[in-house]
């Protein structure tokens, strides 16, 4: 709050004051970040088009935010205890909230609250594996299978970032098709033999796999 007192120090007369923004209703004008996964804490931001009330302590040279707003999303409460100023206000999200889409709502210590419907989205937590992949011919495509794992798998329905290497070094990168029930099958053509080529996988939480080795030949 520091930060906060070359503004709020001047309206002082005396050595302890209560400044207050005007009292009604308010809205939530943004939310960031929109979404976390199953299993990770996210810090978040709200911004209210509302000013918090504050007590100041001129001769501590301290600002403490009165009333501090909370803010639910499904049947998390999450104080939200840090003021950035301009109607942004932070807090943390713990892990735990199940898979879907929330409404959040935020509650102002003075009863007042407002909600923002479908603004939040939980994500399952997955990791992934490829099944055994064997010998390839150049030029003929053949369906490699991604399967996610882990106690979200059954409801994933995201993407994943496919990259096939060649000794060591990767040669070709794309956006799988979409998950569904937990199951990827991706077509792929490699146009050059080689004994040494993987597959790897990885979603946007760093979450990944690698494949078995296996070989492109050339028929004779």
């Amino acid at each position: 709050m520091s930060k906060l007192l070359p503004l709020l120090l001047p309206l002082l007369c005396a050595c302890e004051t209560v400044v207050t923004p005007p009292a009604g209703a308010f809205q939530i004008l943004d939310v960031s970040p929109r979404e976390q996964v199953t299993n990770e804490s996210k810090s978040i931001t709200v911004q209210l088009d509302v000013e918090p009330r504050f007590h100041v302590d001129y001769g501590e040279q301290q600002v403490k935010m009165i009333d501090q707003p909370v803010l639910e999303i499904g049947s998390q409460v999450v104080p939200l205890d840090t003021y950035l100023g301009h109607g942004q206000f932070q807090g943390q999200v713990k892990p735990g909230l199940q898979v879907g889409v929330y409404a959040i709502r935020v509650k102002m210590g003075d009863g007042r609250e407002a909600t923002l419907p479908d603004a939040y989205e939980v994500k399952p937590s997955v990791g992934f594996w490829i099944e055994s992949i064997g010998d390839q011919y150049i030029n003929e495509p053949f369906t490699i299978t991604l399967h996610a794992a882990g106690p979200d798998a059954a409801t994933y329905g995201g993407t994943v970032r496919v990259s096939l290497y060649k000794g060591g070094a990767s040669t070709h990168t794309f956006q799988s098709n979409p998950f569904s029930a937990g199951l990827c099958q991706q077509e792929i053509t490699i146009d050059t033999p080689g004994n040494n080529y993987l597959i790897v996988v990885e979603d946007a939480q760093s979450n990944g796999a690698t494949s078995n080795a296996f070989r492109v030949l050339t028929k004779t």
